[in-house]
This record gives structure tokens, C-alpha cells and sequence, in this order.
């Protein structure tokens, strides 16, 4: 597990939020620790956490479990699964559905030849999508 604190005001796509789980129920590292076969060490740096650079399965569904048990102790049948731990927020560099993002990768790789023109391209890879026109045939 690699965890990294981020400043404040950085702006993140994806957010951890194991902090908010523990604070809707009012779970103690501690409490979670046990719960979660976690250290408690683990959990305090996990919990004061902004970003997860990395986290291994095992960890994860043990978190998973642990806040479950918490949450049901508490009267809460929620079962807390990976998606309550990360909150997603698309970052609006593109507009997926212009195909804006892919004109954007195309003209980084045209500007990174330009910039090396001696090393060979890198593979660049398009997705068309093929759709069968009744009218037409």
C-alpha cells in the first residue's frame, strides 16, 4: 500500500474516501483495526490519506469487510463495497463524447515526434465505430 498526502487545494480526479466512511458512523481506527484484521498504524495512515497511490486487493476487501461490520453494528445493513471508497470526478480534459479526448492524445503524440524526430513513433491506437445504415443499402 502507497499512500501520498496531497495539499488542500489540489484538485483530484479520484478521491479517497475512507475518512468520510469511518466519520458517518463515528468508527475509531481501533474499532476498524479489529474489525478489519488491519493494523492499527495501517488504518490511521490509510484514514489520513487524500490520495492512494496503490492498494492491494486483499487490503481493500478487508477495509470492504470491516466498515461493513461497522456499519451493520451501528443499525446500518449498507455493505460497503470498493465504489464507496473512491469517488470518481471526471477532470473535463475533453469531452468523451465529441471524440475531443482522442484528438487531444493525437496531437500530443504528433508534438512529442516533432519535438524527437530520431526516436521511432510510439503504436497509436483509434477506435472506430462501424454502424449499419438500413437506409443506405
Amino acid at each position: 500500500m502507497r499512500v501520498r498526502k496531497t495539499k488542500k487545494d489540489s484538485q483530484k480526479m479520484i478521491r479517497w474516501r475512507l475518512r468520510i466512511l469511518m466519520a458517518e458512523k463515528k468508527i475509531s481506527n481501533k474499532e476498524l483495526a479489529e474489525l478489519s484484521g488491519i493494523h492499527p498504524t495501517s488504518i490511521s495512515k490509510l484514514k489520513n490519506a487524500d490520495e492512494i497511490e496503490q492498494i492491494s486487493g486483499r487490503v481493500l476487501n478487508s477495509l470492504c469487510n470491516g466498515l461493513t461490520k461497522a456499519y451493520q453494528a451501528a443499525g446500518d445493513n449498507r455493505i460497503i463495497t470498493p465504489g464507496d471508497l473512491f469517488d470518481y470526478t471526471f477532470d473535463h480534459d475533453g469531452d468523451p463524447t465529441t471524440g475531443d479526448i482522442q484528438s487531444k492524445g493525437l496531437q500530443k503524440a504528433e508534438n512529442e515526434q516533432l519535438s524527437n524526430p530520431g526516436k521511432p513513433a510510439k503504436p497509436n491506437t483509434q477506435v472506430l465505430w462501424l454502424t449499419h445504415n438500413k437506409e443506405a443499402s
